[in-house]
């Protein structure tokens, strides 16, 4: 699953629906963005079979995190790439996790949260930096990544078009169109819309993998607990099948 926080705004309002979002899906993995330490520190006391990363770079507690179920998977390695975002301590946050009951397999997870449209550069050149940054995001993904390891990258792209476009055309495909089923939009989440948020519907927030993953569902949940949704953001929750190459083919 894969969720913008929203940072703080609203906190006392939702925080009771993030962890019954949270407490009812369970996901295995959990990709966020927009993170605060008030709102990490009420997933750790949520998600209490969890591992995250834990690392004095202040992105992974101000912005983004990877979350995973200690008991199916451990980590082995993690890291940040910086791909272009303008935003201080967003990155490209990655972590290669490994099944328990298998020594010889991993998959990399990689979450990023693009700059928004209304940043200051893009208003007075009238140029997406979404464009590099989904291009750059590629190349670390591709970089990072093992040879035959699936590989899962989610996150807020702030952007329906471009930053799609070319992750699709470099082999990532996202959850809905593996399925061949219409993309859902995220955003914004009703009713804790925020004052800019238009009346149009339009999806943002993505699940994508390369081809040693599969797609088995996909959806956007409209969760609520009361009349209040978690964030401004629905999030996107996916089910994969992890396609390990052979030995042989992941040292060629």
């Amino acid at each position: 699953m894969t969720l913008n926080l929203w940072n703080d705004k609203r906190w006392a309002e939702r925080e009771s629906a993030v962890e019954s979002c949270l407490e009812t899906v369970r996901p295995d993995i959990l990709c966020l963005q927009e993170l605060r330490d008030v709102t990490q520190e009420r997933i750790d006391s949520v998600l209490t079979t969890h591992d995250r990363v834990e690392d004095e770079f202040p992105g992974w507690t101000r912005e983004g995190n990877v979350y995973w179920n200690n008991e199916l998977y451990r980590a082995v390695e993690y890291g940040r790439e910086r791909v272009g975002i303008l935003e201080e301590h967003r990155r490209l946050f990655w972590v290669r996790l490994a099944p328990r009951n298998a020594t010889d397999r991993t998959m990399l997870v990689g979450t990023a949260h693009f700059t928004y449209p209304g940043n200051e550069v893009e208003r007075e050149t009238g140029q997406s930096p979404r464009v590099e940054q989904a291009v750059k995001t590629v190349d670390a993904l591709d970089r990072v990544a093992r040879a035959g390891e699936p590989v899962l990258f989610a996150g807020d792209l702030n952007d329906p078009i471009h930053p799609y476009a070319i992750l699709t055309e470099a082999g990532y495909t996202d959850c809905f169109s593996d399925l061949n089923v219409q993309v859902r939009p995220t955003f914004p989440a009703r009713p804790t819309k925020h004052d800019l948020a238009t009346a149009i519907e339009i999806p943002l927030d993505w699940v994508f993998a390369n081809d040693h993953a599969r797609s088995i569902t996909a959806t956007v949940p409209h969760f609520y607990h009361g009349d209040v949704a978690p964030s401004d953001h629905w999030p996107v929750l996916a089910t994969y099948e992890l396609n390990w190459s052979s030995g042989e083919e992941r040292e060629a």
